[in-house]
């Protein structure tokens, strides 16, 4: 039988729950994505060099962005087998997990369902994916 996988995700964490032959498996993947980094000391949004002011959220935003890539390969890698995907979650890491999916050819038309959802317990995203799955079959 065909394995389905239903992909709750945010920033910060992710569930994967992996439907086959009627039984459910449940995996949490945890995002290592840095939200706020605060260094000793720091007062304001810049610091001091010399005579000139420089914003390091250059710097932050590429770190956040690596980070994210990161989190989504950890996905992809756990879901590279799946016949078919459903996505869900409060945030906007769904839309970047899609467009990661989009970029693998052999993945790319396995994503079946994005949409939003709100911060669910592990119970009720289980019985999201076997809803949605019923409905697809």
């Amino acid at each position: 039988m065909e394995k389905n996988v239903g992909i709750w995700l945010d920033s910060e964490k992710a569930y994967i729950i992996s439907l086959i032959d009627g039984r459910e498996k449940l995996e949490r993947i945890e995002s290592n994505v840095e939200s706020r980094v605060r260094y000793e000391g720091e007062k304001k949004s810049f610091s001091r060099i010399g005579g000139q002011l420089v914003n390091p959220q250059k710097k932050k935003t590429k770190r956040k962005k690596q980070q994210l890539q990161n989190y989504f390969k950890s996905i992809l890698k756990k879901t590279n087998d799946a016949g078919n995907i459903y996505i869900f979650g409060p945030a906007e890491a769904k839309i970047g997990l899609t467009k990661e999916y989009k970029k693998h050819k052999s993945l790319q038309n396995k994503v079946l369902k994005v949409e939003n959802s709100d911060n669910l317990t592990e119970n009720q995203m289980i019985a999201q994916v076997r809803e949605v799955f019923a409905k697809a079959s």
